[in-house]
């Protein structure tokens, strides 16, 4: 897992072969003018922009991926997302292909996403996205970009 300013993303293009698509297609628009929905990159990499009122910690569930690593930026908001490691969690719904989605439940340390922040989620971190942070409920945007690994 990776966390950091959207400034710096450009500081981790080496880490995959297909993270300069995101860091380019970022740069060439204002991602704050994205409309909700999904939209096809290239290489397989698509992104989803979505808007929701964050949850508190026991609404929302562990999720891992194995054919995507998630780079999720935060437009506007703020939420804690919980983190762990996928082994030190039980699965609850076993892997589905078609969603790229499997469900775990385990102890989660957390992380708070604000505007202009990102992180990135391999196919070893477990993460609970979407969860209110200490200030109460808040409206989020974000946009999760789903990279092939």
């Amino acid at each position: 897992m990776i966390c950091d300013s959207l400034a710096n993303l450009k500081d981790y293009i080496s880490v995959h072969s297909l993270f300069d698509t995101v860091l380019e297609f970022i740069n060439s628009r204002n991602i704050a003018d994205l409309e909700n929905g999904k939209i096809s990159l290239s290489d397989g990499i698509y992104a989803i922009i979505s808007e929701y009122e964050t949850k508190d910690a026991k609404d929302v569930f562990i999720e891992c991926h194995t054919m995507f690593v998630d780079i999720q930026v935060i437009i506007e908001g703020v939420e804690r997302i919980g983190i762990c490691n996928k082994n030190e969690c039980t699965i609850i719904e076993e892997y589905d292909k078609e969603k790229d989605l499997e469900k775990l439940e385990g102890s989660i340390d957390f992380l708070t996403l604000r505007k202009g922040y990102f992180a990135i989620f391999y196919p070893q971190d477990g993460h609970a996205p979407g969860i209110k942070a200490e200030n109460g409920k808040n409206k989020v945007k974000k946009v999760v970009f789903k990279v092939p690994v």
